[in-house]
């Protein structure tokens, strides 16, 4: 990524989880939950109707309910497309036999990356603004965004433990720790307008110091490389 703002480059990132084109049905579903996010922010979840989201992403309402059900189930979607783009990376067969630093740092620059996305920060805008009315909002943000995404990272530890790369502990501890010293206060930061890591070389300085100090917590035989020598923190 260049030196730009984090929300302009959240494609590349976006692309990453997609992998091979879409098939017709998929770009129709992408396009849905695009156009749902854009009302979801400009107008607030509870004024965005259905019909509203068929009328500026095409198609037909029959399909969108054929494809989620109702809007709680389109943002549930939009949810979990969001954590996957996070955690795509554990769904490579390989990602187990490359070097835990390596995988943790692609990992990190993949969450802070999302989360600090200009799309990402005024949604979670919108779902602090709305969650007393609709807390079932919040529920389903939780239980498909940071729940989701911190069980498949506890089950990536749970095999480096295993294999003894990683001290044994609880993995879903390590998980949690692993996703506090990435984000620190990047997310909150941006949502309130503060400063934050907004281009590529500062998340890139953040993952990189992030993953450096989870190592030295929980590699099983205490060689942590310096942050500034993990694949993926250069400069």
């Amino acid at each position: 990524m260049s030196e730009c703002r984090v929300g302009k480059a959240i494609a590349a990132v976006a692309g990453l989880a997609r992998g091979a084109k879409p098939s017709r049905r998929e770009a129709r579903r992408e396009a849905i939950m695009q156009a749902a996010t854009q009302l979801f922010v400009e107008k607030g979840y509870g004024a965005t109707s259905l019909n509203d989201v068929v009328r500026l992403s095409g198609g037909s309402l029959s399909t969108l309910y054929d494809m989620f059900g109702n809007k709680a189930g389109l943002f549930q979607a939009i949810v979990t497309h969001r954590c996957e783009m996070m955690t795509g990376l554990f769904d490579h067969p390989d990602v187990h036999s490359r070097p835990v630093g390596e995988a943790l740092t692609e990992h990190g620059t993949r969450l802070l990356s999302v989360l600090v996305a200009d799309d990402t920060v005024a949604a979670m805008r919108t779902v602090i603004a709305e969650a007393l009315q609709f807390p079932e909002l919040a529920q389903v943000f939780y239980e498909s965004g940071p729940i989701q995404g911190r069980q498949r990272v506890a089950g990536y530890l749970a095999e480096q433990m295993r294999r003894g790369v990683l001290r044994t502990d609880d993995p879903v501890e390590a998980a949690a720790d692993f996703c506090h010293l990435v984000i620190r206060d990047a997310q909150m930061n941006a949502i309130m307008g503060l400063p934050y890591p907004d281009t590529a070389a500062a998340i890139t300085r953040q993952v990189g110091h992030a993953v450096e100090q989870f190592l030295r917590m929980y590699r099983a035989d205490g060689a942590v490389q310096p942050a500034a020598n993990l694949p993926g923190t250069a400069a």
